[in-house]
């Protein structure tokens, strides 16, 4: 079906009249009605990382376009036992938060700094959701398309004064006999690839893990052991790289694989929670690249799909379906007279068939996907190719050839010789997201986090408690209180922002 102007426009309305109704009660998927007060057996959230408002509606544009149906994540608000709020994300020393504060808020009931993983700035370490769900006896599993170890995934169970101790938070999960880990970042328990030459893997196969590389290996898993699946050594593929690439097809499995798979094995269980995260999405929007993020939201929609079938079967499950901070804020922008433009532009997006950050390896002469080098040269040490291969790059890649000129500019900035007017964008992604923006029609503000209020979702038992505007701590507190866990964490203050005054903005370095 074509993405034509009557049926964009008419969905586009869809969305802002469903989204200023606000359901009367609460009723659990399929049949059932969830009495307010009733208790859930099994709560999983699922959270798109880094997903912009702007991120979901261009995903659900492309949806219709490349699916002939929308998302299941805007269907859910025409649901009448579906609560749906807006969640304040913010961290506590700054109104833009990052992923692991933004996961600490749920994961420990207070706000931390930017960085940091469960832990107060005076050295403090917060009692995990995840420990304490432990020791109630609740089977507890993460489920993520980047590395297990990454911030999110983190924010429910470890405890670091830093996101980047990947090493440390892959030996936290073994301690912490977390019963269920799909995801990326298989390095981190790799005694070939760990400073310290532990043997992580090892040591998860003698504790009785079904120990995981491959998407056959997780078909073949035994239910009644713990589950460690890496499928690969970082993050896995953006979906549409994962897509065009054969290997990746056959020996890692998407999102909503993995989910269906822990959910076959965690429905066996009295309780369990489980996070689902799509990571991609917001690396996707790191890069200001539109293919990967919507098509990765796409994917992670895959995956709500998949929880909300198994909520069917079993509606003592609550959903919380969510973001923990916008990324990039992409916008479709009005291009042509009278905007006639802007669909035929969007409609380019699915002729993509690599993700900006393959374009900019190949670009920079470095490894591929199959860690194949590009042009000759060594995967460590890639050379940059001149603006026309760059044209040809992109132009196999995506079916845009980008004008010499254009291609010009955006090798001055791959070789250091660039320079935008704001700094956010003096960076090569944004650049080459830019000069994509002219084939697809989306723009960006940054490669950076943005301090949007974010969409939460709630439905099964429990939801009611998700109603109004939410703030990111409350998250913690509603699943403790819905599993009978009498616990609070200390809290600090909010800090007080303070930055240069405008006469010193123009010295002041932005960290990304």
């Amino acid at each position: 079906m074509s993405l034509n102007r009557r049926s964009f426009f008419r969905r586009s309305g869809l969305i802002a009249a469903s989204a200023i109704s606000a359901p009367a009660f609460v009723r659990a998927a399929g049949d059932v009605t969830a009495t307010p007060g009733e208790k859930p057996r099994h709560i999983i959230q699922l959270v798109a990382d880094g997903m912009s408002m702007a991120t979901l509606t261009c995903a659900d544009h492309l949806s219709q376009h490349m699916r002939n149906k929308g998302l299941t994540w805007i269907d859910l608000y025409n649901r009448r036992e579906v609560v749906s709020s807006l969640m304040n994300v913010r961290a506590l020393n700054s109104l833009v938060t990052d992923s692991a504060a933004s996961a600490s808020a749920w994961g420990s009931g207070s706000r931390v700094v930017n960085g940091a993983v469960n832990v107060l700035p005076d050295g403090r370490q917060l009692k995990t959701l995840y420990s304490l769900f432990g020791e109630a006896g609740w089977k507890r599993g993460l489920v993520t398309t980047v590395e297990i170890t990454h911030a999110t995934p983190s924010g429910f169970a470890i405890n670091v004064t830093s996101r980047g101790s990947s090493d440390d938070i892959a030996k936290q999960l073994f301690e912490r006999k977390i019963d269920l880990m799909l995801g990326g970042g298989r390095d981190f328990f790799d005694k070939a690839k760990r400073k310290d030459k532990r043997d992580l893997s090892g040591e998860f196969a003698k504790a009785g893990y079904t120990v995981m590389k491959t998407k056959a290996d997780l078909a073949k898993a035994p239910l009644d052991s713990n589950w460690l699946g890496t499928f690969a050594g970082s993050h896995l593929p953006f979906t549409v790289d994962h897509l065009n690439t054969p290997k990746a097809i056959a020996e890692i499995p998407t999102l909503a694989e993995m989910t269906e798979a822990a959910l076959r094995k965690l429905e066996r269980e009295p309780h369990f929670i489980l996070q689902v995260e799509g990571g991609r999405v917001d690396q996707g929007a790191h890069l200001n690249d539109a293919a990967s993020a919507f098509r990765d939201q796409i994917a992670f929609d895959e995956a709500l799909d998949v929880c909300l079938a198994f909520q069917k079967r079993h509606p003592d499950t609550l959903l919380v379906i969510t973001t923990d901070h916008g990324t990039g804020n992409p916008g479709l922008n009005a291009a042509g007279k009278e905007y006639n433009l802007s669909v035929p532009l969007f409609q380019n997006i699915p002729k993509i068939r690599k993700s900006l950050g393959e374009m900019t390896r190949q670009i920079k002469g470095l490894a591929n996907f199959d860690g194949e080098s590009y042009k000759g040269d060594s995967p460590k040490k890639g050379k940059i190719v001149e603006p026309g291969v760059i044209a040809d790059i992109i132009h196999a890649a995506s079916g845009y050839r980008p004008s010499l000129k254009r291609c010009t500019k955006y090798h001055q900035f791959l070789s250091g010789k660039g320079d935008a007017l704001y700094d956010l964008t003096n960076n090569t992604d944004y650049q080459l997201g830019q000069m994509l923006g002219n084939y697809v029609g989306i723009g960006w503000t940054s490669t950076n986090h943005t301090s949007d209020y974010v969409p939460i979702l709630a439905t099964g038992p429990g939801a009611e408690k998700f109603r109004g505007f939410v703030q990111n701590t409350d998250v913690f507190r509603h699943y403790t209180s819905l599993a009978g866990i009498d616990f609070r964490n200390p809290e600090l203050p909010l800090m007080a922002e303070s930055g240069p005054g405008a006469a010193e903005a123009e010295d002041f370095e932005f960290i990304a």
